[in-house]
């Protein structure tokens, strides 16, 4: 009866693991590039740090962290995502450092804007999307922009060959920098925590090949959150989730 048993389970372990290879084969593959330490830039700090009890290198740290998991674990709803802040298993990191030291950070001017916008046809889809969430007025919560964005120029073309061979996947997604921005500093609302703050994820998109596909930002408004559980909650959660609606668009 004992053997019966072990045979059942290891039937069931085999069909259960074929059958999640085979649905991750239909799902288009992203590696997912957080973006480097150095590359986060925020005014909150010094008060979240304060509120929170905690020191500032533990929040920049935390929220460096809350941003690749948001994104990968949105991303696992619609794509076969790897973040290779998180593939330990594959030497992520070591890839990591080679993407970052072969990266040259410049913003993504006119110039490459047209050249890019004339390859190829922007999606009727996608362009829906952008025209609904463009900067319109002061008192919109979330809007999606192509200027002043945070290219990452990775200058050695054998990174992304190597990429693909090893992780083969369709795309390459690249959050280049992130911001919290802070409105009413130096006057008596901030003294009285009456202020509003804005966070911002800048994001390239490239194809397996290394071409840029996209390059945008993502910006939410917030309140005056001091918390990264709450910021993490309300904002982050939210900016990852619109980046996994226009990456979806993008791949129908």
């Amino acid at each position: 009866m004992k053997k019966s048993v072990s045979f059942f389970s290891i039937f069931l372990f085999f069909n259960f693991a074929f059958a999640q290879q085979d649905t991750s084969k239909n799902l288009s593959r992203v590696v997912i590039i957080p973006y480097q330490s150095m590359m986060y830039f925020s005014d909150a700090d010094n008060d979240i740090s304060h509120f929170s009890n905690n020191t500032e290198r533990n929040i920049r740290n935390e929220m460096r962290n809350n941003v690749d998991a948001n994104v990968y674990h949105q991303l696992l709803a619609q794509f076969d995502a790897i973040s290779l802040m998180r593939a330990t298993s594959l030497n992520g990191e070591e890839d990591l450092s080679r993407i970052y030291g072969a990266t040259r950070y410049t913003i993504y001017s006119k110039e490459m804007k047209q050249d890019h916008s004339n390859e190829k046809a922007e999606k009727s889809s996608v362009k829906k999307f952008m025209d609904q969430f463009s900067h319109k007025g002061k008192n919109q919560t979330f809007w999606v922009s192509d200027s002043n964005v945070m290219l990452g120029m990775i200058g050695d073309p054998e990174i992304f060959k190597n990429l693909h061979l090893k992780y083969n996947e369709k795309y390459i997604l690249f959050i280049t920098q992130f911001e919290i921005v802070t409105s009413n500093k130096n006057t008596l609302e901030w003294m009285k925590q009456k202020y509003t703050r804005e966070f911002t994820m800048h994001y390239n998109l490239f194809d397996k090949g290394g071409v840029l596909l996209r390059a945008e930002t993502l910006t939410i408004k917030g309140g005056n959150e001091n918390s990264v559980k709450e910021i993490n909650d309300k904002y982050i959660i939210v900016l990852a989730n619109r980046l996994k609606e226009i990456l979806t668009l993008i791949d129908k």
